[in-house]
């Protein structure tokens, strides 16, 4: 097996990121809406009983919590490794000193 050239392997490994990135924050995005849903709209207790409609409710309640704070988990890391995997602009050609090295206080 031969080796791929590094310009292609990065593109590869680039692309990979991109979907996994994507995948994260539609994922995580999906998962806020389905525990907003559950927190902020009740269940219809069309046919229960009140202990049942009681139930049904807390557990939409409790769930909907648990699924919004994975959804925003999931949102905040996607966008977390989107910044990191984002191209970097070209350094620039001068040996200018980096931002706020100019401090000559001892």
């Amino acid at each position: 097996m031969t080796a791929l050239p590094s310009s292609r392997g990065s593109a590869l490994l680039r692309a990979a990121s991109l979907g996994g990135v994507a995948g994260l924050l539609l994922g995580g995005l999906l998962l806020l809406a389905r525990g907003a849903k559950g927190v902020f709209f009740p269940a219809d207790c069309t046919g229960l009983s009140a202990p049942e409609c009681q139930l049904t409710r807390e557990t939409d309640r409790d769930l909907g919590r648990v699924q919004t704070l994975s959804g925003g988990a999931l949102v905040a890391l996607g966008a977390a490794l989107f910044a990191l995997t984002r191209p970097r602009p070209p350094a620039s050609g001068g040996d200018a000193p980096p931002p706020g090295s100019d401090d000559t206080s001892a």
